[in-house]
């Protein structure tokens, strides 16, 4: 132990260098977990950006007539109800399938069968699917 409090043992000016670098990291950490916060806003607002357009983009392809806004618009004020057109209910059940995706990536075993029961998912009653928090 003696032999660490030697090591460890600085001048004045040794001393007062070490706690500039010491404050200046914690000021770097400060700074840091701001720009953190701020970029997952970014990436939540991103995130509902581009689900939007991948299901506008691809429900499109079903032949379903709703906007990007419209899309967002339904996403955003669906209440519990049934929903009352085939477009309605495609938009809805491609939501489900990414959300299902984006939260469980990490754990999905890709398999024709996974694939299928993805494909049968058609909502019916839904609350406010684009609450991201």
């Amino acid at each position: 132990m003696d032999k660490l409090k030697n090591k460890l043992h600085f001048n004045f000016e040794t001393n007062q260098q070490l706690i500039k670098q010491i404050g200046f990291i914690d000021s770097f950490k400060g700074k840091w977990n701001i720009v953190e916060k701020r970029e997952n806003s970014y990436l939540k607002e991103l995130r509902k950006i581009a689900t939007i357009e991948s299901i506008g983009s691809s429900t499109r392809i079903e032949g379903v007539q709703l906007t990007n806004e419209e899309i967002k618009d339904l996403l955003e004020n669906i209440e519990i109800k049934k929903l009352t057109t085939r477009d309605q209910q495609e938009v809805v059940g491609y939501y489900d399938v990414m959300e299902i995706i984006y939260e469980s990536y990490s754990t999905i075993k890709l398999s024709k069968n996974y694939i299928q029961q993805l494909h049968r998912i058609h909502p019916t009653n839904y609350i406010n699917p684009l609450n991201y928090d």
